[in-house]
């Protein structure tokens, strides 16, 4: 293996690899290079510099356009949901967490926002590990209950930018006579605020990477106030029965492919876990 510094690693095959153990990888070389910015990696991509890159969700289709380039979208264990405080008021009640979950309309922040490339959640667990519960909702955009009462409440979130999936989020729940005042913050205050000894917050948008183990559960409870009893199998029905967080969607990973390169799968355990069973059309 060799590295350099903020540029690549380059891995070599190992002939010797026990076929016990796979055998010896198809491919010779593997080259991971390091591209932080966008639209550079698109562009290396199409050129030919790259044979596989992640990519955004809305140049997917600029990419499918390339006779060369072929798109893979695969699950990953990573969801984002707005998790609610319930140590203090608004969402101290119940009803105020339930109000605000059955007001979102999943699809619409998915299609939108993620121009397709998620799946709506309707639980903390993806379709692959079992998110097979229901959240209990009204029509999308219908109007509030009769005799609702007021709901305001401030959601924060990380970044400087237009925030484009809160100001949906926000959009629906004004339809539903909901206020939430949008506030953006940078990542080490946000985490203070959430995660930190003060807890100084309403509500919070927040992206969450799981684990197999599900022990990412309990953290959900944690930021909620909300008691992590039990198994971590058990958390997702005490996360769903106590609405400690509205589950928006679980994020699918999107990788730009040279078609020339073949056996690439992925899944919920990583980009390269089929590695050794990639080879080069030549």
């Amino acid at each position: 293996m060799a590295y350099e510094a903020n540029r690549r690693w380059v891995f070599d095959s190992n002939p010797d690899f026990p076929a016990g153990l796979g055998g010896p990888p198809r491919l010779d070389r593997f080259v991971v290079a390091v591209v932080d910015e966008p639209t550079t990696k698109l562009a290396a991509l199409t050129s030919g510099e790259l044979d596989l890159a992640g990519i955004n969700p809305a140049h997917a289709e600029f990419v499918r356009k390339n006779p060369r380039l072929a798109v893979l979208d695969y699950p990953l264990l990573f969801s984002y949901a707005l998790i609610f405080n319930a140590r203090r008021p608004p969402f101290d009640r119940l009803e105020a967490r339930l109000r605000v979950t059955e007001a979102l309309d999943r699809r619409a922040v998915v299609d939108g926002v993620l121009f397709g490339f998620g799946t709506p959640a309707t639980g903390p667990l993806p379709p692959a590990l079992g998110d097979t519960a229901v959240i209990p909702s009204r029509r999308p955009g219908s109007s509030p209950a009769p005799g609702s009462a007021a709901l305001t409440f401030e959601m924060l979130t990380v970044g400087s930018g237009e925030a484009a999936m809160e100001q949906m989020l926000q959009s629906q729940l004004s339809a539903r006579g909901i206020t939430a005042e949008i506030r953006q913050l940078e990542l080490s205050t946000f985490l203070d605020r959430v995660e930190g000894r003060a807890r100084e917050f309403d509500a919070a948008v927040l992206g969450i990477s799981g684990d197999l183990a599900l022990g990412h559960l309990a953290r959900v409870l944690g930021i909620a106030g909300l008691p992590a009893e039990g198994a971590p199998a058990d958390l997702a029905g005490t996360i769903q029965d106590s609405m400690a967080a509205a589950f928006l969607y679980h994020a699918r990973g999107v990788q730009g492919i040279n078609r020339r390169v073949k056996g690439i799968t992925m899944d919920l355990r990583g980009e390269l876990v089929t590695l050794p069973k990639w080879w080069v059309d030549q």
